[in-house]
């Protein structure tokens, strides 16, 4: 292997755990200082919806962080096995879901700022929106490439 490969790869990694432990550490003082929000604001049911939202978001994005980890890790042997193509569809799914979570969210709260495409009163498209889209299609061409080059491997063991 390249040695700036092994550099790119122990940055990557040292990034993405330093990132886990930074949003593992805001989601759980947002569920500890939620807690009295929740109680305090309980019937104002669209200030409670939003921030709920906003915590799943966060949720998703640590599980994006996990799966990312995990095929960091296995690209120390191969990175061409089927977990990895699963993981990447899982990500492709998160953030697709939130995608679907930030439009009702944005519809909640009120839609304010830089919109790409505004046809009528809920009907719109954001930045973020955008890049969730774009984002969740390219893990889904990123599974694909990885289930090809798994079958063209297969079959080149297989020829020897």
């Amino acid at each position: 292997m390249l040695k700036n490969t092994t550099k790119t790869k122990s940055i990557l990694s040292s990034s993405l755990i330093m990132l886990f432990f930074a949003l593992g550490l805001i989601l759980i003082m947002a569920v500890f200082m939620g807690i009295p929000f929740i109680f305090n604001n309980s019937k104002d049911t669209g200030t409670l919806v939003f921030y709920i939202g906003v915590f799943i978001i966060g949720l998703t994005y640590l599980i994006m962080i996990v799966f990312l980890l995990d095929i960091v890790s296995t690209s120390r042997v191969n990175i061409f096995v089927k977990s990895n193509v699963k993981k990447f569809k899982n990500i492709g799914y998160l953030l697709l879901a939130n995608l679907i979570l930030d439009y009702i969210l944005t519809i909640i709260d009120g839609v304010s700022g830089l919109r790409f495409l505004d046809l009528a009163p809920g009907v719109f498209i954001t930045p973020g929106m955008a890049i969730y889209f774009i984002a969740g299609l390219l893990c889904f061409v990123i599974a694909d490439a990885f289930d090809q080059a798994i079958t063209i491997k297969e079959e080149n063991e297989f020829t020897v």
